[in-house]
């Protein structure tokens, strides 16, 4: 499905920065057992798929030839949902805080991937 130079560059715009957030929520939670840290880091990894959701559209629709462009809306507001949902199931473990703010990291990047692109 995904190319090695794809996942090259979504790693190099995307992952790089936000693995950091994920795995220093994932040691929080570890040795304090927070729920706004699991929170957080259920929401960085849904971030991590929305983006690759939407930078994999971004880059299909640089190459296509038709008219039609998709951006993947359906599927992040999946992704978006069932993050909710681990909520919804498990409100002790889990923040609804700490879930928000990690899925905002997703809008986040997006926006400075804009700025940088308009900046050039």
């Amino acid at each position: 499905m995904f190319k090695v130079p794809f996942l090259r560059r979504f790693s190099h715009h995307f992952l790089k920065f936000l693995l950091f957030p994920l795995l220093i929520s994932l040691l929080i939670y570890l040795f304090t057992s927070s729920t706004f840290a699991a929170g957080f880091a259920l929401g960085t990894f849904a971030s991590i798929l929305l983006l690759l959701n939407w930078y994999y559209n971004l880059e299909k629709a640089y190459d296509s030839e038709e008219g039609k462009i998709r951006t993947g809306t359906i599927a992040r507001l999946v992704i978006v949902i069932v993050t909710c949902l681990f909520w919804v199931r498990f409100p002790e473990v889990f923040s609804i805080f700490g879930i928000a703010l990690g899925l905002m990291l997703s809008y986040v990047m997006i926006l400075f991937r804009a700025i940088k692109e308009l900046t050039k």
